[in-house]
């Protein structure tokens, strides 16, 4: 599968990444080993992964990823899309928005020494649990300053290549610049609080369907909606659909939502849509059989 779609590589941030990578090993350092973070080529996406994100990296730890998100498609270059946060296990706060492109990404990393951190901006919000998780961080690299003298090292050769910088204020740049950025952009709320994006400000034919988990789904109604909702509030049902999981639980509203996909000429979103479901096809394929083998 190409996850790329229309877009022909990767941007420069990250092929910069892929070869620095490739220098680190030769000098006994990895971004992996040494700043928790993962590169990655190739797709890999769980339920609750946006179908308009590019995955490109990941801690190796709880399924958390990260990837540029392309608003549907409507971003012209990948060097400049917001990059989000997706860690499947924080129920109710998996998906956050934590840069505005992927060179800042790349400077918070820098910022933090560990990759794996940042997934805790998901489930905060105030400046005053940005400082606890700060001060954390600074007693943690206290106690080992092996691990902090070779994060440094890998840090100065990053800023060197890439020609990122560090973030001084780490609450004030997520929740003040990126979501300040965002917000402007924002015309209809979601409930991944990712949003979507619009050329004008949200008006009275903008609606929302109301969706949330374990509810009753009545595709008539469903059906309805979509007859005479704008394509920005078909984007956001698509978008609540599958945070709330009604598209892995309803087979009837899944082939619903891949069909109104299709008619809005999404077509690199539901090539994604149809990765990840075959994925989880798969997987549970493996767990029947494990079960029966288990069983017998």
């Amino acid at each position: 599968m190409n996850h790329l779609g229309k877009y022909s590589q990767m941007p420069p941030t990250f092929n910069k990444l892929k070869s620095l990578e490739a220098v680190l090993e030769t000098e006994g350092f990895s971004l992996d080993r040494d700043l928790g973070l993962i590169l990655q080529s190739d797709y890999c996406a769980y339920d609750i992964t946006p179908y308009d994100v590019i995955t490109f990296a990941s801690t190796g730890s709880d399924g958390i990823h990260f990837g540029l998100l392309t608003d549907f498609g409507t971003v012209s270059d990948l060097e400049d899309a917001f990059v989000v946060c997706i860690s499947p296990m924080d129920f109710g706060s998996q998906i956050k928005i934590v840069a505005r492109n992927i060179r800042e990404f790349v400077g918070m990393i820098c910022t933090m020494g560990d990759a794996g951190v940042i997934s805790n901006f998901n489930m905060i919000t105030e400046e005053e649990q940005y400082l606890s998780l700060l001060n954390k961080l600074k007693q943690e690299e206290n106690e080992n300053e092996e691990y902090v003298k070779r994060a440094n090292y890998v840090v100065d050769k990053i800023i060197s290549t890439i020609g990122c910088e560090i973030i001084e204020d780490v609450y004030h740049y997520v929740e003040r610049k990126v979501m300040t950025e965002r917000t402007k952009q924002t015309i209809l709320l979601t409930l991944n609080g990712i949003g979507i994006i619009g050329s004008e400000k949200a008006h009275s034919s903008h609606t929302i369907y109301q969706l949330e988990e374990d509810m009753h789904i009545d595709l008539n109604e469903i059906q309805s909606f979509l007859n005479h909702a704008t394509t920005e509030s078909k984007l956001a049902f698509i978008r609540d659909a599958q945070y709330t999981l009604l598209i892995s639980n309803e087979v009837e509203l899944k082939e619903l939502v891949m069909n109104l996909m299709i008619n809005l000429g999404l077509n690199d979103e539901v090539a994604r849509f149809r990765n990840i479901d075959e994925s989880d096809s798969l997987e549970s394929e493996s767990f029947s059989t494990s079960a029966f083998l288990e069983l017998d």
